[in-house]
């Protein structure tokens, strides 16, 4: 089980930053990565046109690192410094486990997920 599934970031630990949840569409301005010593666990704090956002989902926190996503991201802010990329958070099978997992998708899902 993912650690995001039975916790909440620390009261503070991230400011004003809220958990991402499966449907969302978010405007990503940025990511950075955090080890959160009370978890043991990177976080992955995502900047966005609508305020900060976090996850503990590994998926996410694995796209938040790439250079793929960081590249989009920074091509899209440096277009439009008042856009981002736009995102949607979705729920896909773990490869090993069969498990849902949280991960991002810059295409719109063809279907809702909500």
């Amino acid at each position: 089980m993912d650690i995001s599934e039975v916790s909440d970031t620390p009261s503070g630990s991230f400011g004003d930053s809220t958990p991402l949840s499966k449907g969302e569409k978010l405007v990503i301005q940025g990511f950075n990565v955090k080890f959160n010593d009370e978890y043991a666990s990177d976080v992955a704090e995502i900047s966005t046109t609508n305020g900060l956002r976090y996850t503990y989902a590994k998926a996410i926190v694995g796209q938040a690192k790439s250079l793929w996503w960081i590249g989009k991201v920074a091509d899209c802010v440096k277009k439009d410094a008042a856009d981002g990329l736009t995102t949607y958070v979705i729920e896909r099978e773990a490869e090993g486990s069969g498990r849902p997992m949280l991960a991002l998708t810059a295409y719109k899902p063809k279907h809702s997920q909500s």
